[in-house]
This record gives structure tokens, C-alpha cells and sequence, in this order.
């Protein structure tokens, strides 16, 4: 008898512990990293961070459970890098945007998304709305120049699914 409560306990934890690693968002969602995005496009408009002055990070949330629908989750994620920009260097913010919103709109699809709506609200903010299978996304892209020195990248990402 206690074998096979052991066991049972056994299983229940293996069982916790795959469902806290399972991860349902999507591998774009999983992968963004707003530091990698501003590095891939920096060049094209004339960024050019001060190795000093590099950083940033993130913070996520998921929320999820099993209801009458199957499983369920609701994620959030927020990231951002600020860099430190060398005055002697031509910055084209416009430009830069443009190739941001281009590599997002490129590994959306790269990610097999369907991009359902896009916009933005200025020359320095974009995002895309998404789906794919059974997950609807969000990603907003924006950024703040802070003083005359520093140049920082923020990102929002949403996805919920069933």
C-alpha cells in the first residue's frame, strides 16, 4: 500500500512539474528579445551604441488552467534595451523604426503567424496584431530617447490561447 501511494505521489509530481515547464506560447512570443532586435538593425539607420552604455531586460506573466474549452493561457511579456549613443554619430530614427517593423513583420512569418492588423501611432511606435493555430498575439514596438545620450527600445508582447 504505501508502494502505491509513492508512486501516485510520485506521478502527480512529474506530472506539476512537466506542466509548469510546458510552455504554450508561441516560439516567436518565447524568443523576442528586444536587445537582438535593436543589434540585427542598428547599422541601417546610424545607431551605433557606446559598448558603456548597453543594457536592458525583461519581465513576463503567464496565467493559464483547464476549463470546459480545453487548456487556456493568457501571457504577457515586456522587454526593452537602452542604449547609449555616440554624439558623434547621424541617427536616423525614422529609418530605424521602419527596419525594426520590417524584422518583426519578417519572424512573425518566419514563425508561420498570420499578421491580422498592424499600425502605428508615429515614426518611433509600430506594432502587429497575430495569429497562429490556436494562439492570438500582440507585439508593440516603441521607444523613448532619453535626454541627448540615450536611446531606448520597448516591447509589449500578448498572447492568449485555448
Amino acid at each position: 500500500m504505501k508502494h502505491t501511494i509513492s508512486i501516485g505521489f510520485a506521478v502527480g509530481i512529474a506530472l506539476m512539474c512537466v506542466s509548469c515547464m510546458w510552455s504554450p506560447e508561441s516560439s516567436f512570443f518565447s524568443n523576442f528579445s528586444s536587445r537582438q532586435l535593436v543589434e540585427r538593425n542598428k547599422y541601417s539607420a546610424g545607431l551605433t551604441c557606446d559598448p558603456i552604455g548597453g543594457g536592458g531586460g525583461g519581465a513576463g506573466s503567464r496565467a493559464g488552467g483547464v476549463g470546459s474549452g480545453g487548456m487556456h493561457f493568457n501571457s504577457h511579456k515586456s522587454d526593452s534595451f537602452a542604449c547609449r549613443l555616440k554624439s558623434d554619430e547621424a541617427f536616423d530614427e525614422t529609418r530605424f523604426f521602419s527596419s525594426l517593423k520590417l524584422d518583426v513583420e519578417r519572424a512573425l512569418h518566419d514563425n508561420g503567424a498570420q499578421i491580422t492588423d498592424s499600425g502605428s501611432s508615429g515614426a518611433a511606435s509600430f506594432y502587429f496584431a497575430y495569429a497562429l493555430k490556436n494562439v492570438r498575439g500582440r507585439v508593440q514596438v516603441s521607444s523613448t530617447r532619453m535626454g541627448t545620450d540615450y536611446y531606448d527600445v520597448h516591447a509589449d508582447l500578448d498572447e492568449t490561447g485555448n
